[in-house]
C-alpha cells in the first residue's frame, strides 16, 4: 500500500474472482464505459464491432478452458461496469486489433517500454531492483490506476493498469514481478489473450509458474515477459505465440526494449525494418547500468530511466504519438515499488508496499 498519498487511484478488491471483477468494475465505471465507447470508434470501416465480437469467439473458448477464474473476473468486470460481457472481453483481445492494423486497416500500433533489471553484486545492496517505464497514447495517462487485489487462494497483488480491466505491470506476495515489452510476431493467431496470462502470471506462486504460463501452448501471442523473485532469479521470457527463448540475467544485469534479441527469435519480427528506436533504447539502458555498476538503486534506476538520449523516442519518451505516461522501480526483497506518473524526467515516485506472504517462502527439509 502507499506509504504517502498516491497520485493512482487505488482500485482495492477482495474475495472470489467474480466478486473481484465486480468491485473493480463498480469503482470504474464511467472510465470503462468510456474505453469501450472510444473502443468502438476505432473499428476498421470494412467491419462492424459485432464482426469483431464475432472473432473474439474463438479467444473466448480457450480463456474459457484454461483460465475460467480470469474470464469470471472479466464478467465480474462487466457487471459492475455495466457494459456487455462480449465487448469486455473483446478489449482485451490486442491480436484482433494488431491484425486490423497489420492488414492496413487500422492505424499501425505503437510500441514502446523499457526494462532494466540489476542484481547482486550491480546493486548498491546486493538488491534485486527491476526499472520499467510503459509508453503508451498520451491520453492513457489520465486511465492509470493501482490495482490491489486480494483473491481466495492466490498471492497479493498490487499492479498498475490503464483503466482497471488489464494489467501492464505489478508484483504479489509470494515475491513474483513481471514486467516487460510488446514484440510483434508473425505467428498470431486464436488463442488466451496475452493480456489474460498477463493477470495469469500475477498470480503465481513461484517462479517456475509464473515462467509455464509465459510458455502456455494455447497463447495467442505473446510479449517479452520479464519475470523475476524474490530470491534475485530473473529471465526476459522473449516469445511469441509457437517460440520461447527464455533469456537469463547474466552479469548481474539485464536490459530489453522492444525488438527480439537472442537469434532464435529474430525470425518471429515481423516489422524488421522498424526496430531501430529499440536497438538504441536497449543498448542505452545497458549502458547507462554498467556506468553505474555496484552503486545501483532504486534512486538512481529513477534517474537512468529519466534517460534522453535518441529524444524523444528516448528510454523518457516524448514523443507525439506514445510517450511514457508512468514508470516503475520495484525492490523484490523489500516489496517495495516507487511509481511516478507521467514522463521520469518531471515525476514524482511515489512509495508502495505489500507484506510478504510467508506461506509461499517455506524451504523443503
Amino acid at each position: 500500500m502507499p506509504t504517502n498519498k498516491s497520485p493512482f487511484p487505488l482500485i482495492e478488491a477482495h474475495g472470489n474472482h467474480r466478486q473481484i471483477g465486480q468491485q473493480i468494475g463498480e469503482q470504474l465505471r464511467q472510465t470503462i464505459q468510456n474505453g469501450l465507447e472510444d473502443q468502438r470508434a476505432q473499428v476498421p470501416s470494412d467491419e462492424t464491432w459485432q464482426e469483431m465480437i464475432h472473432q473474439s469467439a474463438l479467444y473466448l473458448a480457450h480463456s474459457q478452458s484454461h483460465f475460467p477464474q480470469y474470464v469470471e473476473e472479466l464478467r465480474g468486470i462487466a457487471e459492475g461496469a455495466a457494459v456487455p460481457f462480449e465487448s469486455l472481453f473483446l478489449s482485451i483481445c490486442e491480436e484482433i486489433w494488431d491484425t486490423a492494423s497489420r492488414q492496413g486497416r487500422l492505424k499501425p500500433r505503437l510500441r514502446g517500454c523499457t526494462d532494466m533489471v540489476a542484481r547482486a553484486s550491480a546493486t548498491q545492496n546486493g538488491l534485486t531492483l527491476i526499472a520499467h517505464t510503459n509508453d503508451l497514447l498520451p491520453e492513457s495517462e489520465a486511465h492509470l490506476v493501482l490495482l490491489n487485489i486480494r483473491a481466495e487462494h492466490e498471492p497479493e497483488i498490487l499492479a498498475v493498469s490503464p483503466g482497471g480491466v488489464a494489467i501492464s505491470v505489478g508484483f504479489n506476495a509470494a515475491g513474483i514481478s513481471l514486467t516487460g515489452n510488446q514484440v510483434d510476431s508473425n505467428d498470431m493467431r486464436p488463442g488466451v489473450p496475452r493480456l489474460l496470462l498477463v493477470r495469469a502470471i500475477l498470480a503465481s506462486k513461484r517462479l517456475g509458474e509464473a515462467m509455464d504460463i509465459c510458455l502456455h501452448p494455447h497463447r495467442a501471442s505473446n510479449y517479452n515477459n520479464v519475470v523475476a523473485d524474490a530470491y534475485g532469479e530473473v529471465y526476459s521470457m522473449e516469445g511469441s505465440a509457437t517460440d520461447c527463448e527464455p533469456i537469463y540475467i547474466e552479469g548481474d544485469l539485464l536490459a530489453h526494449t522492444n525488438h527480439y534479441i537472442s537469434p532464435p527469435m529474430r525470425g518471429f519480427e515481423i516489422e524488421r525494418h522498424e526496430i531501430g528506436g529499440s536497438v538504441v533504447r536497449y543498448h542505452r539502458a545497458m549502458r547507462l547500468m554498467r556506468d553505474h555498476y555496484g552503486t545501483l538503486s532504486p534512486q538512481v534506476f529513477m534517474k537512468l530511466l529519466a534517460d534522453h538520449q535518441n529524444y524523444p523516442a528516448s528510454i523518457c519518451k516524448h514523443g507525439l504519438e506514445t510517450v511514457t505516461v508512468f514508470s516503475i522501480v520495484i525492490d523484490l526483497e523489500d516489496f517495495h515499488a516507487w511509481i511516478g506518473r507521467g514522463r521520469p524526467c518531471q515525476t514524482e515516485y511515489h512509495e508502495y508496499f505489500l507484506s510478504p506472504d510467508e506461506q509461499y517462502f517455506k524451504v523443503a527439509a
